[in-house]
């Protein structure tokens, strides 16, 4: 076992701005044969990641628990299942226990695994597990509430030559993975929020007839469930996302569909389907529609998500499209929402359709008020080859305690950040030197920083090594961030803590 420890003093340098001093810590690391790694969380005095391992030499296989004190050293190691080796891609940390969840999106089925701290002992219940048949395809949503007490999952079985539903279930969790209830039910819904208090939030929208564009937002709590319909003019709504809940108040976001055009699948083409952006309030109690406000897409914009020198062609069978990322609540009811340019190769098998997807473009950012004003907009470049985070359909990003937005990015070493920003950028592009003695370069982590005004500055991180990260939004706490590095062959893994001020 290799043990490592490093503390670097790194230098960031801007083009046409002036170098500060950033900061990176590297944890243990420990060499072992990597199949999936995921970071669980922290509590007040560790950090947990688990390990899936294939077997090896030491015939070692199955996972491991590893705990990290505050200054990331091992502490323990504890064998956990001799056979589940899946990325978690949900986790809960409490006083007692930690509890994960393994998702499967090929066959849409959920696993819960909990972990008491004491004894290391662990209990697993599978959720979802029916059967398809070569006719069906099914649907998996999942959502956490803001503070983690929370946990929703729904599934959706269709029959896949007329649509209709066979199967809906839904299921309302603890952060400990106790069932506080379920039912039977299908959420119609593109866009789930989950409240602090249990409240199930859906938002869909649908054209009738007579091209009215008609939105229906549905909260569900145990039994009850509620539905409001409401219409909005002058805008062809693209999608629905629900930014934040407030007091009865519903704030919604969304895409605006382009008059007539429709999704290319040519080579990384997507946002010829999209006009602009909008933002709306509703109000559950009084059942009324507040003001809509819609954005228009610019060149700059355009520029940012589209890639016209992509190098490889695109299949028949795959799709470029803009994913909307996690929102970032704000303190005043507002919200953090971001656009990012996406990649879909779809593929069919006997169970159905499934996909893999990938962030492959550029980022567009908006931070609203809780009244749908606009306060900025910004955007930056992602590098087409990007491939430093594993589970690399998301993007970390994260909301520090002076208002500033950090997205946690990399770049390749031929890349050249261009100044497409709609609004003032300070570092207008930068290279990547080669430091002295041998071996390769080394990788950039950049933080892609909007203050509170929008203003973009990117501040690069030059690290050890090349690292493949896997980040956690909930893992951050004194606008310190940190993330799992995975070995990557056979490099080792361990801790990543970057101080984001």
């Amino acid at each position: 076992m290799k043990k490592i420890f490093t503390t670097l003093g790194l230098m960031l340098t801007l083009m046409g701005s002036n170098a500060i001093a950033q900061k990176i810590e590297i944890g243990e690391r420990n060499d072992y044969v990597r199949f999936e790694s995921s970071l669980l969380g922290q509590d007040e005095n560790n950090y947990y990641v688990m390990v899936g391992y294939n077997y090896n030499k030491e015939n070692k296989g199955g996972s491991t628990l590893y705990t990290y004190d505050k200054n990331l050293n091992i502490v323990s190691e504890n064998h956990i299942d001799e056979n589940l080796r899946t990325l978690t891609t949900h986790s809960f940390i409490t006083n007692n226990k930690i509890s994960m969840v393994q998702t499967d999106n090929k066959f849409y089925t959920m696993t819960c695994e909990v972990i008491d701290k004491a004894t290391k002992n662990s209990s697993t219940k599978k959720y979802f597990f029916d059967d398809l048949t070569k006719n069906d395809i099914a649907d998996l949503t999942t959502c956490t509430s803001a503070d983690d007490s929370l946990f929703f999952a729904m599934k959706t079985i269709f029959n896949q030559k007329n649509g209709e539903i066979t199967k809906s279930k839904m299921i309302l969790f603890d952060n400990e993975l106790n069932e506080l209830w379920s039912k039977d039910y299908f959420l119609p819904a593109s866009s789930i929020m989950l409240t602090n208090d249990g409240e199930v939030i859906g938002a869909t929208h649908y054209r009738d007839k007579n091209e009215n564009q008609n939105l229906i937002f549905t909260i569900i709590t145990g039994n009850n469930e509620t539905n409001f319909e409401t219409t909005v003019s002058n805008i062809k709504i693209g999608d629905v996302e629900i930014a934040n809940y407030n007091d009865g108040i519903i704030l919604a976001y969304g895409l605006i569909e382009s008059d007539g055009k429709k999704i290319k699948n040519g080579p990384y083409s997507t946002t010829d389907a999209y006009s602009g952006f909008y933002t709306l309030t509703y109000n559950t109690k009084t059942k009324t529609l507040g003001q809509v406000r819609k954005y228009n897409f610019s060149n700059d914009d355009y520029n940012i998500v589209e890639n016209k020198k992509a190098k490889n062609k695109n299949r028949n069978t795959d799709m470029a499209f803009l994913l909307a990322l996690d929102e970032l609540h704000t303190a005043d009811g507002g919200a953090v929402v971001s656009y990012a340019k996406n990649f879909q190769h779809i593929y069919r098998d006997q169970y159905g359709l499934t996909w893999k997807q990938k962030v492959m473009g550029g980022i567009l950012v908006w931070k609203i008020e809780a009244d749908g004003s606009i306060t900025w907009h910004n955007g930056f470049r992602k590098s087409m080859n990007a491939g430093m985070f594993e589970n690399s359909h998301y993007t970390p990003h994260y909301l520090t305690s002076n208002g500033d937005v950090v997205f946690v990015n990399e770049h390749s070493k031929k890349d050249k950040l261009d100044n497409t920003s709609t609004v003032k950028t300070v570092a207008k592009r930068y290279n990547r030197e080669a430091q002295q003695g041998s071996g390769p370069l080394p990788n950039n982590i950049t933080l892609v920083r909007f203050d509170k005004n929008g203003n973009i500055t990117y501040e690069i991180i030059h690290s050890e090594k090349k690292m493949l990260l896997v980040g956690n939004p909930n893992v951050v706490k004194d606008d310190k961030v940190v993330m799992l590095h995975v070995s990557n062959g056979n490099e080792p893994g361990g801790l990543v803590r970057i101080n984001l001020k």
